[in-house]
């Protein structure tokens, strides 16, 4: 008998199996397609590899400015899409090593729950005393009112197998997803649509990161229609709810993904709506049956799955109970420059009646943004006397800055306790000091406010 059966190899399930074995327990671990799960294969590694190489293309035809000559700049996309198959391929191999040195089992195949302890696997029987569902999600595959030709409707995971850019494309949604593949294909030189159904790009954003993104896709000539939906398609004629017509190569959809939930008749005993429904300790409503990750759809981010998967065995292992706060999850939408946040919106303050001081600091008053060229953006910081309450970046390195805020916030250092350390100068973490010292009018580089 194992100690735990883990379903799902992704970002979940292998930190879930390796933190287990760690602490001495025996570990199977099922996968039905690749070790890595998404994350690795369909989702952050593949293109975040695709966009660097949309974004050295896009900086090598502007070289001229920094007194660097580079002519008949070209890309061949077979090319691009052959690199991230090695890049995914080669930290596959690698993280299948990394898992089997602490002895774990690895099952190929798609596993199915018999019962509370048993979980069968193409046609063997495995008896583990408790089970994790780290299964994930997929995109969801929408059909819409109108005849299309067959490979018109694309999802995130087709993109990845073009053999060649459109000329055009739609692109459904503007979250993480969408925004993304949005800059990388209008790196590439595809003409851009988006569409969303909310008010806003990037829904759940901080509205002043919507209105600049706004700035930048237009700056861009990415077009983009908010609270719109495709109402019909004939043929590749897209009617949206706006009566614009437009007649892209393809439509992409980027919003929505939804969870793997098929594991066999025992699974239909447990709760599920939406999401699998977990208690804080990510237990099911059957007692050694625990759902982690995408599945229980506290968060659809890897990084957020990873420490699910600690916190979940260490209470499997000692019954020590992790608060798992999602407002301490930072998320990230890659390109450049980056976008990045944690912890409230100025618009969930004012509803939830949370008094803050907050502070605007532009990207554009660093000198490392200046000497790189890279001016747009700004921090954007949302605080209390004692705390940071949410933070908004949009710059170059965000992803690296966003990190120094989540430490602050887990950690309720006060942002008066932040200015007291030293900011490397230049850099773009500057940004970070200049902006909490703006939250009491103190930012060096800020003109003086007259009260």
């Amino acid at each position: 008998m194992f100690d735990i059966g883990i379903i799902g190899a992704g970002p979940a399930g292998y930190t879930a199996a390796i933190k287990a074995s760690q602490k001495g327990l025996s570990v199977v671990l099922f996968e039905k397609e690749h070790i890595g799960g998404t994350c690795l294969n369909r989702g952050c590694i593949p293109t975040k590899t695709i966009l660097h190489c949309a974004k050295l293309y896009k900086e090598l035809q502007n070289t001229a400015k920094f007194g660097i000559s580079a002519e008949n700049i070209n890309f061949d996309f077979s090319k691009v899409q052959e690199r991230q198959r090695t890049v995914a391929e080669k930290i596959r191999k690698s993280l299948t090593g990394l898992i089997k040195s602490y002895g774990i089992n690895i099952i190929e195949g798609k596993a199915l729950i018999e019962s509370e302890h048993i979980i069968k696997c193409e046609g063997q029987d495995y008896e583990v005393k408790n089970i994790i569902i780290a299964s994930g999600s997929k995109p969801n595959n929408i059909r819409f009112n109108g005849n299309y030709p067959e490979g018109f409707v694309l999802t995130s995971d087709d993109v990845l197998n073009m053999k060649k850019l459109p000329e055009s494309i739609l692109i459904v949604g503007s979250g993480a997803i969408g925004i993304e593949w949005a800059r990388i294909l209008n790196s590439f030189g595809v003409k851009v649509f988006i569409i969303e159904m909310m008010e806003k790009l990037i829904p759940s954003a901080d509205i002043d990161v919507s209105d600049r993104v706004v700035r930048m896709f237009k700056k861009s000539r990415i077009e983009f229609y908010t609270s719109t939906t495709i109402e019909s398609i004939d043929g590749k004629q897209v009617k949206l709810s706006n009566e614009k017509i437009i007649e892209p190569d393809c439509i992409l959809l980027g919003a929505g993904r939804k969870i793997e939930t098929d594991f066999g008749e025992f699974s239909k005993n447990l709760k599920i709506e939406k999401s699998i429904d977990i208690n804080d300790n990510f237990r099911t409503n059957m007692n050694n049956i625990y759902a982690i990750g995408d599945v229980n759809g506290i968060s659809m981010l890897a990084h957020a799955a990873s420490r699910q998967a600690e916190n979940v065995v260490d209470y499997i292992v000692s019954g020590i109970k992790h608060k798992f706060d999602r407002n301490l999850v930072p998320s990230v939408i890659y390109g450049s420059p980056e976008i990045a946040s944690i912890g409230k919106t100025e618009c969930q303050l004012q509803g939830e009646d949370i008094s803050y001081k907050k502070s605007f600091f532009p990207i554009s008053a660093l000198g490392k943004a200046y000497a790189e060229d890279k001016i747009e953006g700004f921090v954007k910081i949302l605080a209390s006397d004692d705390e940071i309450l949410g933070a908004h970046i949009i710059s170059e390195e965000a992803s690296a800055m966003i990190e120094q805020i989540a430490i602050a916030m887990q950690n309720k250092i006060s942002p008066k306790n932040i200015c007291e350390t030293i900011f490397a100068h230049p850099s773009y973490s500057e940004g970070i000091l200049e902006s909490l010292l703006a939250l009491d009018n103190n930012s060096t580089y800020l003109p003086k406010v007259n009260l």
